[in-house]
């Protein structure tokens, strides 16, 4: 199925005036270009490669002209296959992870490649990519490379908070742009801890209730966008489970997963929310972490 950002007349329907890759020699830097070269031509967005050289490594002239060099034939074989891009690449110095969120806005998307991690990690885990999206000020796709079988839909989660609607109009713009391609809304929901088995209460009928009034969240979410592209195809899924799974496991039946994530102040900015930070951290497919703006 099409994967590009714009609609079939060719308009652009997901606006970045720019695409920034992390690039360095390795096989996930590749996934990620690969993944923006399926998109360049639609997005219509100037491609700069960067590379940052870790600040707290010593480089000689030698490495630093043959990773420069490597940079180059990389964009020299991206303008044969894409004419009408304007390439460049920039070599710069300091923290990766942190070079990366400084460039960052809700008109450029930043993209980089990710080793797909195997086992569980939770919440006081960290990555190169949690690092990233926690300190972003716009949308940072994620790309996890290896064997994996895509799906078809682009699934979003929403708990009716602002920052999961700012990125379901991310996820649905997308999903319009893919040709119409499925949007898949996602709201998790669980009881209570205090409610769980033996503190269930006794009335039957109470599982029923919570189980509505998620729904009527998942409804209410769905509504505040849904008529602004009345021409797109949405499910609506109501999932019972923890969140950060329920929304991998629907994942993993689509081709892009779409999160949200909350704006912070002070030491909080450095961390992901609960949700969004246990779905970064165990990626098995392409992730697109929107901010709140």
């Amino acid at each position: 199925m099409s994967d590009d950002m714009s609609d079939a007349a060719g308009k652009r329907v997901y606006e970045v005036d720019e695409v920034v890759l992390g690039w360095k020699p390795a096989e996930s830097a590749d996934a990620a270009l690969e993944w923006v070269l399926q998109r360049i031509d639609r997005l219509a967005a100037p491609l700069t490669l960067l590379t940052v050289l870790d600040a707290k490594k010593s480089y000689d002239d030698e490495t630093r002209a043959k990773i420069e060099s490597d940079a180059a034939a990389v964009a020299d074989g991206v303008r044969a296959k894409h004419p009408s891009i304007t390439v460049s690449t920039r070599l710069v110095e300091g923290d990766p992870p942190q070079v990366l969120a400084g460039l960052t806005s809700p008109e450029r998307l930043v993209v980089v490649g990710t080793d797909r991690r195997r086992g569980l990690s939770l919440r006081y885990a960290f990555s190169f990519g949690a690092r990233l999206a926690a300190r972003a000020k716009g949308p940072v796709a994620l790309i996890p490379h290896g064997d994996s079988e895509l799906g078809d839909g682009v699934v979003v989660g929403v708990d009716g908070t602002p920052a999961s609607l700012a990125a379901a109009r991310v996820a649905a713009r997308i999903a319009l742009a893919r040709g119409g391609e499925e949007l898949v809304v996602v709201h998790v929901w669980q009881e209570p801890t205090p409610w769980q088995d033996a503190y269930l209460p006794p009335d039957d009928g109470f599982l029923e209730s919570l189980q509505k009034v998620h729904q009527d969240v998942l409804d209410e979410s769905v509504a505040q966008f849904g008529d602004d592209w009345p021409e797109l195809v949405i499910t609506k899924k109501l999932v019972h489970g923890l969140a950060p799974w329920g929304l991998l496991d629907q994942a993993a039946r689509g081709s892009l997963l779409v999160v949200g994530t909350r704006s912070s102040r002070g030491i909080q900015r450095f961390f992901l929310g609960s949700v969004s930070h246990t779905v970064v951290l165990n990626l098995e497919g392409p992730t697109i972490v929107v901010p709140q703006k």
